[in-house]
């Protein structure tokens, strides 16, 4: 796989995760949109752009298995990103802080995620049906 430049992409990238096998990226260009790039034919090209939150994007996971992206933002929201078809469906999680989410992280399982925040605590997020998370 080819080198990559950050200019290639954006000024400045406030976060960033992988898919898992490693052939896409996904970033936030600080600003409020998470852009995924897919390496082909030896050069990376932009296939998504998910726009939702409402602030700079702080935090980005993709998941192992599941292939589910979660995406924190200053504006004190979470999403989770599901695939279906060419389209990244979004799901709204609301994580009743009262300052910024930093970061995320899914579980091993990834039947849950953790949500760093500016407020010194951690959310735990778990889905459930009647809730949709």
């Amino acid at each position: 796989m080819a080198a990559i430049a950050v200019h290639q992409f954006a000024q400045c990238i406030t976060c960033h995760a992988w898919s898992p096998d490693q052939t896409m990226v996904a970033f936030c260009p600080n600003n409020t949109e998470v852009h995924i790039y897919r390496f082909s034919l030896d050069k990376w090209e932009r296939v998504h752009v998910l726009q939702k939150h409402d602030q700079i994007v702080s935090g980005i996971d993709w998941s192992a298995s599941s292939n589910k992206i979660v995406t924190v933002s200053h504006d004190r929201n979470s999403y989770v990103w599901n695939q279906e078809g060419s389209e990244w469906v979004p799901t709204l999680v609301i994580l009743r802080l009262n300052r910024a989410a930093l970061c995320v992280q899914w579980s091993p399982k990834e039947n849950k995620f953790a949500v760093g925040s500016g407020a010194k605590t951690v959310c735990i997020c778990y889905y459930e049906q009647e809730n949709n998370w």
